[in-house]
């Protein structure tokens, strides 16, 4: 069985340079791994081609593909695993990589805002929609009003009846739907408050956000076993547990009489 650093690579060998090539075949044939300046020379390249090698086959940087390497080197002693070990992997990837890109102070001004409203709009479309689902399980706790609007239409026309002040929170891991971004210019626009959670980091969004939560996505990394909300699922965590960390007595106390209530007591 081939390990998953072998098929990321394979999956995209119809791109590779020649020089990509070569770095290619010094990991399909398990060689020992190698810091970055070591490899480039050994294997006469730059830094800067190594790094690209790893863009193109869908990793952030060289450290993320040693850490694949050596764990699937590791794996590959292990096969009765395979399964577990490689969900095990891609998460552990992806809430590195979350956690790399997002911003503290904008979770915190974010947070800020979430706490301070009681009717909130979350607006998503397609998986994001289950997103808004668990957002307003959550802020429903804490005593907030969640409005889920969980198609593309439907935030077009709601998007006229926010008013300022009202708190609106995007969810989008694309952060390129044209019809969504002309409803958050409009509400913008109206002086609502406005939090965009998103995978691109240049999404057009961001010039309409009051605060901009930056999340990952698997992308090249997983071949379609990690469910595609997740990276949206921990940002409301993340949230949430900022919001539990305030110590609003208000809020434990919301908090405290949900759980009496879904207990059943």
């Amino acid at each position: 069985m081939e390990s998953y650093i072998e098929l990321i690579i394979q999956a995209n060998q119809k791109k590779f340079t020649d020089v990509e090539r070569v770095i290619a075949e010094l990991f399909l044939n398990g060689n020992k791994d190698l810091g970055i300046q070591a490899l480039a020379k050994k294997l006469s390249v730059s830094n800067s081609s190594i790094t690209r090698f790893c863009k193109k086959i869908g990793l952030a940087n060289y450290k993320e593909l040693i850490y694949l390497y050596k764990y699937s080197n590791k794996g590959a002693k292990k096969q009765s695993d395979s399964s577990i070990s490689y969900v095990n992997l891609n998460y552990s990837l992806l809430l590195n990589d979350i956690i790399e890109k997002l911003d503290k102070e904008e979770v915190k001004k974010a947070a800020l805002m979430i706490d301070g409203g009681r009717i909130i709009h979350f607006w998503g479309t397609g998986y994001n929609a289950f997103c808004g689902e668990d957002f307003q399980f959550k802020f429903s706790r804490l005593g907030k009003i969640i409005n889920v609007i969980k198609d593309e239409h439907s935030i077009a026309m709601m998007a006229h009846g926010v008013q300022q002040g009202d708190l609106v929170v995007v969810s989008s891991i694309s952060g390129d739907n044209q019809t969504v971004q002309e409803a958050v210019k409009i509400v913008f626009e109206k002086k609502a408050k406005v939090i965009v959670i998103t995978a691109n980091e240049k999404s057009s969004y961001q010039a309409f956000s009051d605060a901009f939560c930056l999340t990952s996505s698997m992308g090249k990394k997983d071949m379609g076993s990690i469910s595609p909300q997740i990276p949206v699922l921990t940002v409301i965590d993340i949230l949430y547990t900022e919001i539990l960390a305030m110590y609003h007595e208000d809020t434990i106390k919301s908090w405290i009489k949900s759980e009496v209530i879904l207990k059943g007591k």
